[in-house]
């Protein structure tokens, strides 16, 4: 063979090649190759295109078949003239339809006998990948390429030896060598790779997996630099992603781990399929159809340089059995493993996990549910006599049972790992019945009961792959102040998971009447159009349950919204293990018995309930208070104008403009709520004051801070529209009260005022000297004044801009990273 190491191995499944779409694909394929490429084509021996079960059919005289069998021909028309679209169709067509008269011979020969051999079984599996190989060469061909037909069985020599097949290399590849001098100039090699023959010539039956053990053969002989093997629309992943929704796809494992890992249940690895590549240590690539753009999982002997995981992944065996041996008996005696797990072989029971106590008094086995009674029963005629003379107390069986193995060839000699294997599935109240661990130290497996496997599966997996800073984010209210937040997050998210390891993933966005949920998270450069497209009616036990997914380390709900609803429910989901934020101050604010609950249970749970921006917007009020508290100051006075909106029409009120046209210009740039009457009452300021009196311990209510209500009593009630009309009956009583505080040398402000010294707790309209920093703010500034025994000759003032989307987000974003700081973030 010359220039063996150019050749490029595929093997496909025969499926994946009757759709225009998958024909494209493995055009480019060949396109993006460079050099001469082998494709092993499967047989069609399961899906709508194959025609083999008509031979079962024809065997059971089932009187249908001959309309299956029509079907069969239009569905193969229709495939070949969506397939091939040049003159060529004709020609395809007509080996179509002399083909299923020839199957439709053999159909009526298997009638008449009632049995069917292999070799008519190969004629119709040959018979239909023909056309699938000739439609791919058709393809090739009219890309310039010089393409080759083979049958494997024309080529491929071997013998079965314990089941599985050992090629002759040698003859299979003088055979190679033979068809490619007989097709000059051959660069595309397209070989029908369901059979290899014995050296009588006679066909082995059941070669699996056929396309990939002849492409892994294939690629020994030819001395291939690698093979992939490409699957419908699977990629080898840390985990079932069924069970983890997160689970990521592996970048490269070795032949022992890619063999640990399929041995417990990852279906895409076939490692028989392995060993002709494994001995001549050639990569073999995994990869899948349906993402041609993914590079998929690389398989070899050893791995690249660099930083490799722990752990590769994890595979789990569902339906097992675990048979449970004790008696002080055994202890010291030679011979016993070796009774036992002999006649488990004799009686054809495989035994996939076993494990002893050092002190010889108890065994354990696995073996597979379908084997569970015969091998109990094994067992205890195996052990009769120790039974009857009681040096065996007991052999019990537990059905129902998963095996779950963590693979990793980089766990040899790293302290720690078992501890963390078994810390998660503690954590996750997982029973570990029985343990094993090779000496190699490349498997740790657990048995436990197998309703226990996507939740032990989810805890390892997060343990182990997600960062323990990886927050399962849910936002409720996407509104003004929601949006931003979330343009903030997508902005700053990957510096984050970069720089400090904190991974922000928003899995759910929710209004009053919509929500939008994804599993990985969602992608916030376009969440408006995936929220349009995709929202389904909002289900709050779902969303909640959804965000609070058991296989996150953490979960945080941010209530963006005014919803006074929600936040009746921040105590159920605090004691459910989530985590709050909120600018909203309904919670902060509810009756004293339910707010002191509320914080009680986030202080047992060790929850965090974070509400800086409920007073100030982003300024650092609630922040500043709760550090002077704990740092031992005393509180003697708080004193704020906690009102953008208020602060904005008092700075602008001299007299010289009535207080409603203020108020109207106001509402026209969007600085009042959209009913004004909501900033007037003065109701925003006295739940601002009521959230810091009960920070300072005043069990302070709502209706107990004497407020002045800047709105006529005539008004309150009335529609929006009259409201607004008749607005200038504000203006005499404001007027007066301002000149009377101008005679004063002072400037009109309305504050919030809670004195812990008296017990006051109020909000109301008072004038200040000009030179007061309260009378100095300008626009919407809030300020705030902490008078404390160590700020008492001159208060601790904290001014900025209280109101406003980007600084309310911006002080929701702080409280969201404060959060990933007490979990561990190091910022």
């Amino acid at each position: 063979m010359q220039d063996n190491e150019r050749w490029s191995i595929h093997a496909i499944h025969g499926g994946m090649c009757t759709t225009d779409a998958g024909s494209s694909s493995l055009a480019a394929i060949r396109t993006s190759t460079t050099g001469p490429c082998v494709f092993v084509v499967s047989p069609l021996r399961q899906g709508p295109e194959s025609l083999t079960s008509l031979i079962d059919d024809s065997i059971a005289r089932d009187d249908t078949i001959w309309a299956k069998l029509e079907h069969h021909f239009q569905n193969w028309v229709d495939i070949i003239e969506e397939l091939v679209s040049d003159q060529r169709r004709l020609l395809l067509l007509q080996s179509v339809k002399e083909g299923f008269n020839e199957i439709e011979d053999i159909l009526k020969a298997v009638w008449l006998v009632g049995d069917a051999s292999e070799s008519a079984r190969k004629f119709v599996e040959t018979i239909e990948l023909s056309w699938v190989l000739k439609s791919l060469q058709y393809r090739f061909d009219r890309s310039s390429y010089h393409t080759a037909i083979a049958d494997s069985s024309d080529l491929f020599i071997g013998r079965q030896d314990a089941g599985a097949v050992v090629f002759d290399h040698e003859r299979t590849g003088r055979n190679l060598e033979e068809f490619l001098s007989l097709h000059t100039g051959c660069d595309t090699l397209c070989i029908a790779g369901g059979w290899v023959r014995d050296e009588e010539g006679r066909l082995i039956d059941h070669i699996e997996p056929d396309s990939e053990l002849i492409a892994s053969a294939c690629g020994n002989i030819l001395d291939a630099q690698q093979i992939t093997f490409w699957n419908s629309d699977t990629l080898v992943t840390t985990a079932d992603p069924q069970a983890v929704p997160g689970a990521q796809v592996i970048s490269e494992i070795t032949y022992a781990e890619a063999t640990e890992l399929s041995f417990f249940g990852a279906k895409v690895l076939h490692p028989q399929a392995f060993v002709p590549a494994i001995a001549k240590k050639i990569p073999i690539i995994l990869r899948s159809l349906a993402q041609t753009d993914h590079p998929g999982t690389r398989v070899s002997a050893s791995l690249s340089d660099g930083e490799q995981p722990l752990i590769k992944g994890f595979s789990v065996i569902h339906d097992t059995a675990l048979i449970n041996i004790e008696g002080a008996g055994m202890i010291g005696i030679p011979g016993i493993s070796s009774r036992l797990f002999s006649a488990m072989r004799e009686n054809g029971i495989s035994v996939i996990l076993i494990s002893q106590a050092s002190s010889e008094h108890s065994i354990c086995f696995a073996v597979p549910g379908r084997h569970a009674q015969l091998a109990v029963e094994t067992t205890r005629k195996v052990f009769a006599d120790e039974l009857a003379e009681y040096k065996i107390n007991s052999i019990d069986m537990d059905v129902d049972c998963a095996i779950l193995a963590a693979v990793g060839e980089q766990m040899p000699g790293i302290p720690g790992i078992a501890a963390k294997f078994f810390g998660a599935l503690g954590k996750a109240h997982v029973n570990v019945r029985a343990i094993a661990q090779g000496s190699s130290e490349r498997n740790i497996s657990a048995v436990i009961q197998d309703s226990d496997a996507t939740k032990a599966l989810r805890a390892l997996h997060a343990g182990f792959f997600l960062s323990k800073q990886t927050l399962s984010i849910g936002l409720m209210g996407p509104g003004l102040i929601g949006s931003t937040l979330l343009k903030q997050i997508a902005m700053e998210s990957e510096r984050l998971k970069q720089e400090f390891n904190v991974d922000l993933r928003v899995r759910g966005i929710a209004n009053s009447s919509k929500m939008l949920l994804d599993d990985n998270g969602i992608d916030l450069s376009r969440w408006e159009e995936s929220f349009a497209a995709a929202a389904v009616p909002v289900d709050l036990k779902q969303y909640t349950d959804h965000v609070a997914a058991d296989y996150f380390p953490h979960a945080v709900l941010i209530d963006c919204s005014t919803s006074s609803t929600i936040p009746a429910q921040y105590l159920s989901w605090i004691e459910r293990g989530i985590h709050i934020i909120t600018p909203n101050k309904k919670a902060g604010t509810a009756p004293m018995p339910e707010y002191e609950r509320l914080m009680s249970v986030g202080r047992r749970q060790n929850k965090h309930f974070l509400y800086e921006t409920t007073v100030g917007a982003g300024l650092p009020i609630i922040g500043t208070l709760k550090d002077l508290i704990q740092t031992g100051d005393r509180i003697r006075r708080i004193e704020g104008v906690f009102s953008g909106t208020l602060a904005y029409l008092f700075w602008r009120f001299d007299g010289t403009v009535p207080f409603s046209t203020l108020v109207r210009e106001a509402k026209e740039l969007g600085y009042t709520e959209p009913d004004p009457r909501d900033d007037l009452t003065g109701m925003d300021i006295v739940r601002k004051a009521v959230i810091l009196a009960r920070e300072i311990g005043m069990p302070v209510e709502i209706d107990q801070v004497p407020v002045l209500n800047l709105v006529p009593e005539q008004l309150m009630d009335v529609p929006l529209d009259e409201f607004m009309e008749k607005l200038s009956l504000i203006d005499e009583r404001l007027f007066d009260l301002q000149q009377r505080a101008q005679q004063n040398g002072e400037l009109l402000k309305y504050v919030g005022i809670i004195d812990p010294v008296t017990g006051a707790c109020k909000v109301e309209l008072t004038g200040y000297p000009k030179d007061h920093p309260f009378a100095r703010i300008s626009g919407t500034d809030n300020i705030v004044a902490f008078t404390t025994d160590r700020y008492h000759q001159q208060p601790l003032v904290i001014q900025g801009p209280g109101a406003g989307p980007e600084v309310t987000a911006g002080g929701v974003f702080a409280d969201l990273l404060r959060l990933g700081a007490y979990l561990g973030a190091r910022f």
